[in-house]
């Protein structure tokens, strides 16, 4: 106690007398307003003549002698630098310097966002985070909006972009500060209400399949009589397949945001192999082929109806009719083709025989 005393009387002594005219303040590079994990280095300046030592101190502990710098990597918000000016032993003090409080900002970190990812059209629902102060974003403000408040508003069904439920966008939660940016998403679906079963033809020959599609995906397919017509057994799950001749009612079902929707269609299946069958081997194609989502991001699907499973020819050209892709595609089958093509206008052409049937594609980023 006796010692501890005497180091403070000492302390008081120096920095009180007229005999000692040194005085040293510190200055902090880059600055003394960091993010979490940036090395800073302080630099003490003396005023008056001598060679001077150095003790740094941040808060209460000692953390560095002799140099007339100091660095540190794992600075604390609200931490204390300072600096001692001794002579060139270090046993005596000449002053203390000025004090620097540290501010210390960390990286923003984003909460998950919560909340029912669909919304049908013309709808609203809200979206929330935890975490205070970010923004709301839309990746595609065609198909919905959001509001400062997580507020999310359907407009239409997305082009392209397609998620495991159908079409998509994106939601994104932004939190910004000068030390970086974080930011939560979620996929969002804009559901509409159901419309009525769409069918590249009503009839099918026995051991091929035809298409049916509807506007509100997620829904489910079946056939009243599996020994006339029914469907593969793997996805998409919409390809009913001939069994016998005769005449099966399907059934589409669909519950979503929207409400619940049921809708059937008649289909006949036919002994194509019949000398007296009615029904063409091959359907025109222009009549035939549909094209979805277009405009896309590159991903598209093509579906060809036939009266038979066939191959067809499929050519994809620029706009100035140079070729960039060839591929084969299948009949009475959705062809699931991601291009991967620059942004741009194309042109598909089907080939079936003597037939072409030649569409525009546009692809979007």
């Amino acid at each position: 106690m006796r010692i501890t005393s005497i180091f403070y009387l000492l302390v008081t002594m120096l920095l009180c007398s007229n005999s000692y005219a040194q005085t040293v303040t510190i200055s902090a590079s880059p600055s003394d307003t960091i993010c979490s994990g940036t090395s800073v280095t302080f630099t003490a300046t003396a005023v008056g003549s001598g060679t001077y030592g150095y003790i740094w101190k941040v808060n209460s502990t000692y953390v560095g002698t002799s140099a007339s710098t100091y660095s540190s990597a794992t600075l604390a918000n609200g931490d204390m630098v300072s600096c001692l000016l001794t002579n060139a032993a270090g046993d005596t003090i000449f002053a203390l310097s000025d004090t620097i409080t540290m501010t210390v900002n960390s990286m923003p970190v984003v909460n998950p966002i919560t909340g029912i990812d669909s919304v049908c059209k013309g709808d609203s629902v809200r979206l929330s985070d935890l975490t205070p102060g970010g923004i709301w974003v839309s990746s595609n403000t065609t198909a919905a909006t959001v509001s400062d408040s997580g507020w999310v508003t359907g407009l239409a069904l997305p082009i392209g972009g397609a998620g495991p439920g159908g079409p998509s966008i994106r939601i994104f939660y932004i939190m910004s500060n000068s030390c970086g940016t974080d930011t939560a998403r979620v996929r969002f679906y804009i559901r509409v209400p159901a419309s009525p079963i769409i069918s590249a033809g009503t009839s099918v020959c026995m051991d091929s399949t035809i298409v049916l599609l509807d506007s509100a995906r997620g829904g489910s397919w079946l056939s009243l009589d599996t020994t006339i017509a029914t469907f593969l057994p793997f996805p998409p799950g919409n390809n009913l397949v001939g069994v016998s001749p005769g005449t099966a009612t399907i059934l589409y079902s669909v519950s979503n945001i929207c409400g619940n929707y049921l809708d059937s269609v008649q289909i006949t299946v036919v002994n194509c192999d019949s000398a007296t069958t009615s029904v063409k081997e091959t359907a025109s194609l222009a009549k035939s082929c549909s094209v979805f989502p277009n405009p896309s991001n590159g991903a598209f699907n093509v579906s060809v109806s036939s009266a038979k499973y066939s191959e067809v020819n499929c050519t994809i050209s620029n706009i100035v009719g140079v070729k960039t892709k060839q591929l084969t595609l299948h009949t009475n089958v959705e062809n699931a083709l991601d291009l991967g093509l620059p942004t741009g206008v194309y042109f598909m052409t089907i080939s079936s025989g003597n037939e072409k049937y030649t569409t525009k594609l546009v692809i979007v980023q």
